[in-house]
Parts: C-alpha cells; structure tokens; sequence
C-alpha cells in the first residue's frame, strides 16, 4: 500500500507546524534506511523551488520567498515496515508497547519468553563467570531492559531524568514480564532569551590586594639549601638519599629511589625510619631497620621487618622567607626575580582570575534570569536524584576531614531529612538552569564538533598529563562534548545580552 503525503505551506504557523512534522518523519524513515539500507522512495519530485535536501539522514530546509510551497513524497509503506521489522530481528529486540500514563512518564513493558530466557541465562553465565542465579538473572534482564530501552528512547526521542524504575514478574507459562517506569526530562518553554542588556561589570586589584597576595606567596613557599659537608642532619632538615629495600635479603617491589628528598620529623615514611636517620652526614650509608605497620595497604608487607639500605646524598636547612630580591630569586619563578617583578606577576595574574570571575558571574546571571522566566514541570524524582547527589558528594568532603555523615549531623543538631530538605531549593534551581541551557542550545543548534573535540582532549591531556587515546577511553567523547556545549552556550548568552 502506497501512502501519499501533499503538503502546503501558506503562512509562517503552518510553514513551523507542518515542517517539524515532516522532519520527525523523515528522520524516521531515514534512520531506518541507514541501519537496514533498504531503498525506501519511489520518487522525490520537485515542485516549484527546491525544498527538501536529503543528506546523510538529516532534513535540510530551504524556504521559499513567497511562503507559498508544494512538495509531494511518495512513501512504499510496506517496504518500510519490512526494512524495520528485519532491522529489529537482526538486533534481537523484543516488541515492547509504551504507554504515557502522566506528564514526564513513560511506562515500557516487554515479555521475554522461556526459551530465550533460559537461553539468556546460560549466555550469562560465560559473561559474568557466575552460577549464582540472582546475578545471571540480573544481568539478563538488565541487558534486554537496556535494549528495549534504547529502542524505545530512539522511537519516541526520551530523555531518562532519572534511574528507571525496575520490575520483573514469571508468568504461569515461565515467560518473563518485564516493566520499565521511566522519568522523562520535562519539557522547557523558553522566555526572551536574547537582548536582556545586562552590564558587566569592571574588575580591578588595589595594591593593598597584590601585597598581601605576594607576602601569601612568600610565606607558602618551603624552600631548601644545603648545608656544609660535615654538617649533621637533625629535625627539619631535608636529607636526599638513595635508598633499596630488602625483605628477607630480596628487594621488594616499591621499595627503591634515588635523589629523594626526606623531611626529618615529617612522618611521611613508616615509623622508625626518619629517626633512624637523624645525625647522619653527607656520604655516609646506613641500614635503616623497620617493620611494616600491621595495616599496611601491601599484604605481602604487612607487619613485616625489613631493612633500608640507604645512601645519604646531600642535607639541607629550612630557608626562612623573607620579602627580599634575595628570597624571589630563590624561589626561581619564570619571569620574576625581585620582588617587584613578582607583585606586577601576581597583580596580572590576580586581574586575569577576577575578569574570569566576572565573566562567570555575568553568564550565570544572564542564565539564571533566563531560568526564573522559563516554564517546566520538573519531577519530583529528578530533583530528589540531584539532591542525593550533593548529600554523596558532603559525605565525601567530611570522609576528608575525617568525620562521617551521621556525626556531623549529630554535631549539626539536624536530621538527614532535615539536611535533605535544605538543599531542595538549590537542587531545584541548579535543574532549571541546566534545563534551560540545554533548551538553548537545542534551539540554536549550538553543538560540539570535531575540532572543539580534538582541543579539548589536547587540553585535558596537558593538564593531567595523560596520553591523549587513553583519556578517550576514560572520558567519553558524550560527556566532553557537553561540557563544550554548555561553554558555547554560555558564551552565546553572553555575546546576545551584554550591553555594548
């Protein structure tokens, strides 16, 4: 059966109406003809401009002058349906139906049959190199969820907001029912989001602020000197040694360095060992005995006894700071050797963090206004999933401090949901400009592309140090071009609601 679709554009409303339809189904038809290389069209024909151009699945658009416009599109119905039932028995995706009960969710329910099932479990086995049925089972279901899923999300474009939600059932025949309740990111209906005529505002650094900046410095700064040859190492002195361990009389892996610097009194290497140490001089070699603490993180090392041979290279003393063209030149700072080199270094550098500052501010400023204006309906479980993640991330900066997340509650004089409570406001607010960032960007197709790729893994991998092909593995290309995204969508805000 032939399907035939005339379309005419009259006025601007029906022009954006019936073209978005259009582009859903053509991307549709597309993405089916991509994976399944099926020859969809008999004829694509001109009527009185060209109009639709068909590119490697994407729908460009081309409007003509006069707003008025035919086009027909011939489609072989059966042909489609042939190439999409063929592309779904290829992938092994199941037929699922998806209903819409409530706005921002989708309900996806599948069945998967005995035999597959079954078939499934054994497969998984190899996988997970697990008999334990709960975990086969698992894995099973959450492979063939996942599938269904990304069908599901490719189908009928949706946005998870959240963890779905999980439920499986074995029916009386042993086939497996399977339903997903899934949170969808809600929809945003943007305000004005150009021409706000924001002011940003100046920055400067007084010299009250570079002074106190250089003395921070100065007094951060730990530097070293040696000491005469006969000197003798005590407490605070920095000795740099050669060193080799030995357990049982065989060198032990970790256990060896050469040049290092070791402050005595530190309690940076296991104890014992500094204190051994202490009254050596340059040149001379000593056998450091210790024994491994019981926790030591190395089982093979854990309460064991062991001996350090270690070579005593060179002691040096504690440089007291000191304000002086002295004191700057040790410190051998690129492009600052006095005093004054390094306030006019530090002032640069204290002006380039503030206009930084003030650029930020500016954005989320233009941004959050943006977001007061927007309309949402923001699910109750996307905001409570923001919120987790903060409480996770408070529990984590405490862990650092050595306290955990009940005592400080205790000390807190709060419960959890209290706490929880507390931080619904800014999750919420966080959400809104997140939705309405991403809203813009979709509308103006502000997108990453290949070369922003390319400079930010550079980037990334001069910061951390860090091949540029393994941070690809480590980093998905999704997440780093997000972040572009947002940037570029940031700075589009920026550009189209500052004052000149």
């Amino acid at each position: 059966m032939n399907i035939f679709i005339r379309i005419v554009f009259l006025q601007d409303i029906q022009y954006i109406t019936i073209l978005r339809f259009l582009q859903a189904l053509m991307r549709i038809i597309f993405d089916t003809l991509s994976r399944t290389h099926c020859f969809l069209f008999d004829e694509i024909r001109e009527a009185r401009n060209r109009f639709l151009l068909f590119s490697h699945g994407n729908l460009a658009v081309h409007r003509n002058p006069d707003k008025r416009l035919a086009r027909q599109v011939k489609i072989q119905w059966h042909l489609l349906e042939f190439c999409y039932d063929e592309h779904r028995k290829k992938m092994n995706i199941m037929d699922y139906k998806i209903e819409f009960p409530e706005k921002n969710k989708a309900v996806i329910t599948f069945t998967i049959a005995k035999a597959n099932y079954e078939e499934d479990l054994e497969a998984a086995k190899k996988t997970t190199g697990s008999d334990d049925a709960a975990t086969n089972q698992e894995f099973v279901l959450a492979q063939e969820a996942g599938k269904v899923f990304t069908e599901a999300a490719a189908e009928h474009t949706l946005k998870l907001a959240a963890q779905p939600a999980f439920l499986s059932e074995a029916d009386d025949n042993g086939d497996v029912n399977v339903t997903l309740t899934c949170t969808l990111v809600p929809e945003v209906t943007l305000p004005a989001y150009t021409g706000l005529n924001f002011e940003k505002q100046p920055v400067s650094v007084s010299d009250e602020e570079v002074l106190s900046s250089v003395i921070a410095r100065v007094n951060q700064t730990t530097l070293f000197e040696p000491l005469p040859e006969d000197a003798v190492a005590e407490n605070g002195n920095e000795v740099v040694i050669d060193f080799a361990g030995e357990k049982d009389g065989v060198a032990f892996e970790g256990g060896t360095a050469t040049d290092y610097p070791l402050v005595l009194g530190s309690h940076t290497f296991i104890p014992g060992f500094e204190d051994q140490l202490l009254g050596v001089k340059a040149g001379d070699e000593r056998n450091v005995e210790v024994t491994f603490p019981e926790d030591y993180f190395e089982p093979s090392l854990a309460g064991a006894p062991v001996i350090f041979k270690c070579k005593v290279k060179s002691i040096q003393q504690l440089v007291t700071p000191a304000l002086d063209d002295e004191f700057i030149k040790k410190m051998n700072l690129e492009g600052a050797t006095t005093v004054e080199e390094l306030k006019e270094k530090i002032k640069e550098e204290m002006l380039r963090n503030k206009e930084e500052e003030a650029e930020n501010e500016l954005a989320f400023s233009i941004l959050n206004r943006i977001a007061d204006g927007a309309k949402m309906d923001i699910p109750a479980e996307m905001i409570d999933s923001q919120v987790a993640q903060h409480m996770s991330q408070y529990e984590g900066q405490l862990k650092q401090y050595g306290m955990s997340f009940d005592d400080f509650l205790k000390a807190s004089h709060q419960t959890a949901e209290d706490f929880r409570k507390r931080l619904l406001p800014e999750a919420e607010k966080e959400l809104r400009a997140a939705l309405v960032l991403e809203a813009i960007s979709e509308a103006e197709q502000i997108r990453a592309d290949e070369e922003d790729l390319r400079k930010e893994y550079e980037l990334l991998a001069r910061v951390y140090n860090f091949p540029p092909e393994q941070l690809h593995m480590l980093i998905p290309g999704e997440a780093v071009a997000a972040q572009i995204t947002q940037r570029k969508t940031l700075e589009f805000l920026k550009a189209n609601n500052t004052k000149k």
